[in-house]
């Protein structure tokens, strides 16, 4: 790659960039080609506690500060940038194409707020202006194995039940161009496809991503979602009745699998491909059992007054949109083949199941939640 090298972040100080980070630092392959680069990582406060932690967990790391509504800044940054690594929300779709889309999404009340993309291809369009000789720009996305949900609005007997999809034969048009992912992943395909200020772009396919991590932040977004959603509405809810089936892997196993990935990009032994992180042998989960789980705990801590699972009333499930039903009713199940046949196994999933993990995860947020109220 042309020097300087610059390595873009998104998200380092999240969930999955942050474990990302810990198990970078665990393999020595990667950690070396990584320490060639200068980090420089997109935060909301370069003096707010998790910023001063990344810091301290990557010495050198260059913080920016911004939000991935500062198109601006982040075009700007991956136009810098060698490599570019988005671990933030994945459906942000201003920061994805630019500060000029050129194209209007219709977004939902509540969303993983869609805008980093169309910015970040942008500015990598530009480095590969600005370097017509030089190596492809790199972009590492984080997207997610919901792109898959069969829309089955909770219910059992559908489509999706019983059928994992390999990673070796997906294709976004297999699949509604309305499923989350879908806007913001078609941009990224369509620009690694171009030739002319060509990019480098491998798309990453988590499922339900679970489990305490090692990272700056530990604790999954699930129950940083629904814990007090729960909590507010006074029920344990579902979307319809709950009875979808979702893949799930463990955070430390994303963290390796992610490494696995990096390593085969930067030695660029292979042409880019999409991946799925996924266990397809774990027992996957769906809202109404989760729901029982959950409310069960709230209920016990006082913070719920009937834990039996119900349906959301529409007043609730419409502040989501269609974007809920797709991701919390619709059936979603993948096989991580191209990983596999690379050596990765999920091994913390095995160890640790979903299911062994979610009351772990509830009560470290009835800890939170009540200590934000004292």
């Amino acid at each position: 790659m042309s020097s300087p090298q610059q390595w873009f972040f998104l998200g380092a100080t999240g969930y999955i960039g942050s474990q990302f980070l810990e198990s970078a630092k665990r393999d020595a392959s990667l950690f070396s080609k990584l320490r060639e680069f200068t980090l420089v990582a997109l935060v909301r406060d370069p003096e707010n506690a998790k910023a001063k932690k990344l810091q301290e967990v990557w010495p050198g790391v260059v913080l920016v500060k911004g939000t991935l509504d500062d198109v601006n800044v982040i075009e700007e940054q991956a136009r810098k940038s060698a490599l570019t690594f988005n671990s933030a929300n994945c459906d942000h779709e201003p920061s994805i194409q630019g500060a000029t889309p050129k194209f209007v999404f219709t977004l939902p009340v509540y969303r993983p707020s869609s805008s980093a993309s169309l910015a970040i291809i942008t500015g990598l369009q530009k480095r590969s202006e600005d370097h017509p000789n030089g190596p492809k720009p790199l972009y590492i996305h984080i997207s997610g194995l919901a792109i898959l949900s069969d829309n089955s609005r909770g219910e059992k007997d559908s489509v999706g039940h019983g059928v994992h999809y390999s990673d070796t034969t997906f294709r976004l048009e297999d699949f509604p161009p309305t499923n989350p992912h879908q806007p913001p992943d078609r941009i990224i395909h369509a620009a690694a496809a171009q030739e002319k200020n060509g990019i480098r772009a491998v798309s990453v396919y988590p499922a339900t991503v679970y489990g305490v991590g090692d990272g700056i932040t530990p604790d999954a977004p699930l129950l940083r979602i629904f814990g007090p959603l729960y909590v507010q509405t006074g029920l344990a809810g579902t979307w319809g009745p709950g009875e979808n089936a979702i893949s799930v892997v463990h955070i430390k196993d994303t963290g390796a699998a992610l490494v696995k990935i990096f390593n085969i990009a930067l030695e660029g032994k292979k042409e880019d491909v999409d991946y799925f992180i996924s266990d397809d042998k774990a027992e996957s989960w769906g809202l109404k059992g989760f729901a029982q789980v959950v409310g069960k705990i709230l209920h016990a801590h006082d913070l719920l007054k009937d834990p039996e699972p119900k349906p959301f009333p529409e007043a609730v499930t419409s502040q989501f949109g269609d974007f809920g039903w797709s991701v919390f009713a619709g059936t979603w199940q993948g096989s991580s083949d191209r990983l596999r046949a690379e050596g990765w196994e999920p091994t913390e999933t095995a160890k640790v199941s979903f299911w062994d993990a979610l009351p772990v995860e509830v009560e470290n947020f009835v800890t939170a939640y009540k200590a934000s109220r004292s």
